[in-house]
């Protein structure tokens, strides 16, 4: 039932407010904001035709989470700094509680208003820690803005077009989530707890009646370098990279961004192959089917100098899972998996962090640069885009961040064998700079591992002990040092985190 009913001050079509709660609603006719006063509607201004992503969640849909009802009233879309954009839906919960869920990088966020003080805006870093009452202590992930683009539905606030947003966005270990809305900066702060999911733990029961007019159907766009198709897999995909000419094409735009080079030789793994992983990532997930989005080429180093070291990354794709990564580096595949800053504690850092209570070593530290991508990919990538990586290892296993000046992402990856890979997603090695490809095999023993040779074997033993023998004599002679090295570019196992930072 309705609450509120009137024409609208631009177009005079019928509009009506179903949510107590909503101050604004877009016009789905002429896509003007109208803002509900006590005595008269206005206009606001007109919204930016945008091309709604065909995510899972729209205005009109119903549904559960964890044993709640919730209705979609609207969707909110902002532009980013760095270029791409990402939506917000407003959401009421059984029938009477406002919430907000949003979706950034495959992982969706839930939140509800906390009566809490929020820190000065200027206060607030990457990584820092800050205690948010009873919830807890929580990480800072991202420090940033936004500007209100366009938009669909209803609102609970008064949302001009061209609004800017200071925001916070922070997690806590264990799946908890925050956001602190600073606003254009002149208001008071409104802090927002919940936590960070994945669509599975939506249940939609009944899909809204309308749907975006301007949505484009980006499963068929076409190259508009060479006219050859391509297909979009992810609703999150910002740009593609086209696998017959190489050109980079913003997917919303449909335009062409940029060219890359000669083309060169084809993944090792074939871009839309799907497969299944029977092993469980840092999230719990096993055994879903994965699909294979796209190909970077990464490296770190001077070209053509001693310091250079290459590495590849395929992006993986699962509707209710969201995004993970395939690192080839060293001749070993790693399954990369995201996590929000809140699980790693860094206050050691760079000497160690912390998961689980288990200690990571740092590894190495340096820029990772972009070289060469095909297919498709959830943030605006650019070749030569850098960002500064960190990479912490315990065993078979790494933590690795990516930083720039306004946000950190962690990931955790864990050494697979090479035969998973093969079986999975038909792999075939092949030698490349990045990441060198295996030698020959004849079988696996768990970790992509080969066979020897008896006499290789004693080689390898008889070198063990020369090196075990200088270690010590320089222990002796420097008055027992620690005997790690202090040396750069030494690159470690791991990547790539999330990609980028394209999106909020």
């Amino acid at each position: 039932m309705a609450v509120a009913t009137g024409p609208c001050p631009n177009c005079g079509s019928s509009i009506e407010f179903r949510a107590g709660s909503s101050l604004s609603l877009v016009c789905k006719y002429c896509k003007h904001v109208v803002v509900r006063t006590d005595r008269d509607m206005r206009n606001l201004g007109r919204v930016a035709d945008v091309a709604f992503s065909d995510a899972a969640l729209a205005p009109g849909d119903r549904g559960t989470f964890r044993g709640r009802s919730f209705s979609i009233e609207g969707r909110l879309v902002l532009q980013h700094p760095a270029g791409g954009t990402w939506e917000e839906y407003y959401a009421i919960f059984d029938g009477r509680n406002n919430a907000w869920i949003s979706e950034a990088q495959g992982f969706w966020q839930v939140v509800t208003a906390a009566n809490i003080a929020a820190p000065p805006l200027s206060s607030m870093q990457t990584q820092m820690q800050v205690p948010l009452g009873q919830h807890g202590i929580f990480v800072v992930g991202e420090k940033n803005e936004g500007t209100f683009l366009s938009g669909e539905g209803e609102l609970p606030f008064a949302a001009a077009p061209g609004t800017r947003r200071l925001f916070v966005d922070l997690s806590a270990a264990g799946g908890g989530w925050a956001s602190i809305d600073y606003g254009d900066g002149t208001t008071a702060p409104q802090v927002y707890v919940g936590v960070q999911t994945s669509f599975a733990e939506f249940q939609v029961q009944q899909r809204g009646g309308d749907r975006p007019a301007a949505k484009i159907a980006t499963q068929s766009i076409k190259c508009g370098n060479c006219g050859a198709p391509l297909p979009v897999l992810s609703p999150g995909t910002e740009r593609a990279a086209c696998v017959h000419c190489n050109a980079i094409s913003d997917v919303k735009l449909q335009q062409v961004v940029a060219r890359q080079g000669q083309a060169r030789e084809k993944p090792s793994i074939e871009l839309g192959r799907k497969g299944v992983l029977p092993i469980a990532d840092a999230r719990g997930v096993v055994n879903a089917e994965w699909t294979v989005l796209g190909y970077v080429e990464r490296s770190t180093g001077a070209p053509m100098s001693d310091e250079w070291f290459g590495w590849q990354e395929y992006l993986l794709y699962n509707v209710q899972h969201g995004y993970r990564w395939l690192v080839f580096d060293e001749g070993n595949f790693l399954l990369i998996t995201p996590l929000s800053a809140g699980d790693v504690d860094a206050s050691r850092a760079p000497l160690f962090v912390r998961r689980n209570n288990i200690h990571y070593r740092q590894r190495n530290a340096q820029q990772a640069r972009v070289d060469f991508v095909l297919g498709e990919f959830y943030w605006k990538v650019e070749v030569g885009e850098v960002v500064w990586a960190e990479d912490y290892e315990h065993g078979r296993e790494i933590l690795s961040s990516e930083k720039n000046a306004n946000e950190i992402s962690w990931s955790h990856g864990v050494i697979i064998p090479t035969q998973v890979v093969v079986q999975a997603f038909g792999y075939q090695p092949k030698v490349s700079s990045y990441g060198e490809a295996p030698p020959a095999f004849s079988g696996f023993s768990g970790g992509g591992s080969t066979k020897t040779s008896p006499g290789l074997v004693i080689a390898v033993v008889a070198i063990v002990l020369l090196v075990f023998m200088m270690a010590a004599c320089g222990s002796c002679l420097e008055g027992g040092g620690s005997g790690s090295s202090s040396s750069g570019g030494v690159r470690g196992i791991g990547g790539s985190s999330s990609g980028g930072f394209g999106g909020k």
